[in-house]
């Protein structure tokens, strides 16, 4: 493979045959397996290796370290780091000789003859050397898992644990994959065997975290000690009763472990890169920033300031963010050359900057941006672990080979018309597309045109086929590469792009990173910071993201209220609408709870169980023990959170308030927002609001209570800027808002005991209950509005 058939190294030409050159060429294997294993390493971690080598060593480098070992000697464990690192290579096929690997395994995702192709190869290969061996089982597993094939990854996987019972990693793979694939219960069992493996394996204890919230199954979490114990007050001891945070002023449990895993990685990030700038990056670089800045700063000025970032902590974050922002401002200077100024120059003049070759793509937070929701985490922790899985994104996109040398040219002045694209994989049956199915058509196309890119293919949905028939440009780009998403839209002279998933699941985050139009934007579908120089603009209002939070050096903040208007109406225009309404109502109620009396307040919740956090379920039974007539309806979403929730309550608080805590299956979009009405009061869940979910709830006129738990937790706010918009703009709305929006946990319980309290229900002549009291008025208010 890698000499001729009568080559051999020069060092092993004249040892003799037999015993001596069996040793000679073993020795020698293993010295080069454990020189490419030492650059690996260090290229794993981001870090030079100090005193080996005076430039930092790229992947051609190691691979053909791998290469010779396995020529002088067959090992599976060489076989699976030359996978690993071929995994990592992002090569177009045409770039790539297969050599003498002319029969690789075609599996759908793999192109043959790219890195993963030939990963999968030496992947297989290893295991006819060693069918047993548990990495190769695993890593192949987790490559058929990349690529979507998740139904054979989870066979790789329980062929590794088959393998070895204990090893952490296989069983830690093998419990994300099945949770993927709905199986909570079965995830938590491997996740449980990863940990007592292996208590500091960070995946696992992360993993098992996220599962057990998610069912709601809170023994032995704990809790996290931060605002002074105002937030996450409510801590869970191993037998699942509750202990006051304030008392003990410390983390402890399950979440303390994860808070430390997060402390520790963000803290390690600070490495990443050091030592990568070497003197020709910091030439070109400042040659270019010099160009893109039209000379303001003579390059050796920039070259100064370049070296004193070098072999300095941070020093790989502030080159991508210098490499991105350079790729704006060239992007701009291309802009104001030929639409400015009218000059017409080469795209050569327009340069890419470049990261230095030697930079490797860094590893993300356990914890990702998403589990933060719900995470009692700092709002650091939570701004850069958004910033940490930025970087992987940015750095492996700018590494692509299908990246041009030179920017994306930028679209021309609007004329006639803004052309706006929107990304997303959730144009189907998805709570995205059911706010948003209406908006796309909604632009004034002589003004706005609307571009819609859909990353997955069509379920046939009804939401689907509206955007796909409302949408002025509406494009399938389900089976596109990015280089074909990236230059469509390039071609569609896309001037604002907007990102609809942020790190959401299906989420194409490269596309943007590949900066394809001047102005990107996140919106709608992740409710936080992507912490990303790839997003200019988050939209949203000043409640969901409150003024004071901003850096007060940031001049492009525009703080606009854009979702409250207001609406006149005619004195009794509804009262028939308002009469068929109670009517309609009542008849739901008694189908749904036909055993519950009319005098009953049904308290309810329909968000996904993982939601609910300690403190707030304490809350609600309080809650419930303050109003003897109250009910809590919450939904099985998953069903295996009803049991934990049960036993909890009656641990908590009783048996009594424990039997008015009922359960109902998930029921269709249309069905759920038909039934929300049923609800008197929908409490919502502070620690990550109701989102689509508040929207449904008030469409049906339900009043909701929220909280704003955190300043710096958008995902905290978000019913609270929903509510707002929902209610009037008048003495009535402002009110409401008053009555609806807590100020702390307290008012939150005080509130929301009040409103029950004061709910009471007469039979009128028609035969139906007519609600009396605040939270009846509420809701008048609330279907009047809509």
């Amino acid at each position: 493979m890698v000499f001729a058939g009568n080559g051999e190294l020069p060092g092993l030409q004249f040892v003799p045959d037999g015993g001596p050159k069996r040793a000679a060429v073993q020795t020698t294997s293993n010295s080069l397996l454990s020189l490419a294993k030492i650059f690996q390493d260090s290229m794993s971690s981001g870090s030079p290796s100090v005193g080996l080598v005076e430039k930092p060593t790229g992947v051609g480098d190691i691979l053909a370290l791998y290469y010779l070992s396995l020529s002088l000697q067959e090992s599976p464990s060489t076989a699976n780091n030359v996978g690993i690192l071929l995994a990592s290579v992002q090569q177009p096929a045409a770039a790539v000789s297969t050599g003498t690997w002319t029969s690789q395994p075609t599996i759908p995702g793999i192109t043959p003859g790219t890195g993963l192709s030939l990963a999968l190869a030496y992947y297989n290969y290893g295991l006819t050397l060693d069918p047993k061996h548990v990495h190769l089982h695993t890593n192949l597993g987790s490559l058929l898992k990349d690529i979507g094939q998740l139904d054979l990854a989870i066979q790789m996987y329980e062929q590794a644990v088959q393998c070895d019972g204990s090893f952490d990693i296989a069983l830690t793979n093998l419990a994300n994959a099945v949770k993927d694939r709905g199986r909570v219960s079965d995830a938590i069992t491997y996740y449980k065997r990863a940990v007592k493996s292996n208590p500091d394996f960070a995946e696992a204890v992360c993993g098992l975290f996220t599962a057990l919230n998610s069912v709601c199954d809170w023994r032995g979490r704990g809790g996290a000690w931060i605002q002074g114990g105002d937030s996450d007050r409510w801590h869970v001891d191993e037998e699942g009763m509750l202990m006051d945070a304030k008392k003990q002023m410390l983390s402890s449990g399950l979440t303390m472990k994860v808070v430390d895993i997060v402390t520790r990685q963000l803290e390690d990030a600070s490495s990443w890169g050091m030592g990568v700038l070497q003197d020709e990056d910091i030439t070109f670089l400042a040659t270019q920033l010099h160009w893109d800045d039209a000379g303001l700063l003579p390059a050796p000025d920039y070259a100064s300031k370049l070296r004193a970032w070098s072999k300095k902590p941070w020093e790989g974050s502030r080159l991508v963010r210098l490499v991105e922002r350079a790729t704006r401002v060239a992007m701009r200077r291309w802009y104001h050359d030929q639409y400015v100024q009218g000059t017409k120059k080469s795209d050569a003049n327009y340069e890419r900057a470049r990261l230095p070759p030697s930079l490797t793509v860094p590893t993300a937070p356990t914890v990702l941006p998403f589990h933060t929701f719900t995470c009692p985490l700092t709002a650091k922790h939570i701004r850069m672990i958004s910033q940490r899985n930025a970087f992987r994104i940015s750095c492996s996109t700018l590494r692509s080979a299908w990246l041009p040398s030179t920017v994306y040219p930028p679209p021309p002045p609007p004329s006639p018309h803004l052309n706006v694209g929107y990304v997303s994989s959730d144009f189907n049956n998805h709570p995205l597309a059911h706010l948003m199915q209406s908006v796309f058509g909604f632009h004034d196309t002589s003004r706005v045109k609307a571009f819609c890119y859909a990353t997955t293919a069509s379920d046939k949905s009804a939401h689907r086929l509206q955007i796909e028939r409302e949408a002025p440009v509406f494009r399938d780009a389900s089976s596109w590469s990015s280089e074909k998403l990236v230059e469509k839209i390039v071609q569609d002279q896309i001037h604002i792009l907007i990102n609809l998933n942020g790190y959401t699941r299906g989420a194409r985050n490269e596309i943007f990173a590949a900066r394809p139009a001047p102005i990107q934007m996140s919106f709608m579908g992740f409710a936080g910071t992507l912490g990303a120089e790839w997003c200019d603009y988050l939209l949203a209002d000043t409640t969901a993201i409150p003024p004071e939070t901003l850096r007060s050096w940031r001049s492009n903040a525009s703080l606009v209220d854009v979702f409250r208007d207001k609406t006149e109406e005619e004195p009794g225009e509804h009262k028939v609408s308002w009469e068929s309404e109670q009517l309609r109502r009542w008849k739901m109620r008694k189908e749904l709870f036909p055993d519950l009396p009319d005098d009953t307040v049904i308290l309810g919740n329909f968000n996904q169980l993982y939601k609910i956090d300690p403190t707030t379920f304490r809350t609600w039974l309080r809650i419930l023990s303050n109003v003897p007539r109250a009910v809590l309806w919450l939904l099985r979403f998953p069903d295996l959170g009803e049991a934990n929730l049960r036993r909890t309550a009656k641990a908590w608080a009783g048996e009594e308030v424990a039997s008015r805590v009922v359960f109902t299956d998930v029921a269709p979009k249309s069905q759920h927002i038909s039934r929300a009405r049923i609800c008197d009061l929908f409490l919502d869940t502070p620690e990550c609001n109701a989102h689509t979910t508040a929207a449904d709830i008030l469409w049906s006129s339900t009043p909701l209570l929220t909280l704003p738990r955190y300043r710096y937790k958008m995902c905290s706010r978000m019913a609270a800027s929903i509510l707002k918009g929902a209610m009037p703009k008048s003495y009535e709305g402002t009110q409401a808002l008053e009555d609806l929006i807590a100020g702390s946990e307290e008012e939150y319980e005080a509130m929301a005991i009040a409103l029950a309290n004061g709910l009471s229900y007469h039979i009128g002549p028609a035969g139906y209950g007519q609600g009396g009291g605040r939270l009846a008025a509420l809701r008048k208010l609330l279907w009047e509005r809509h």
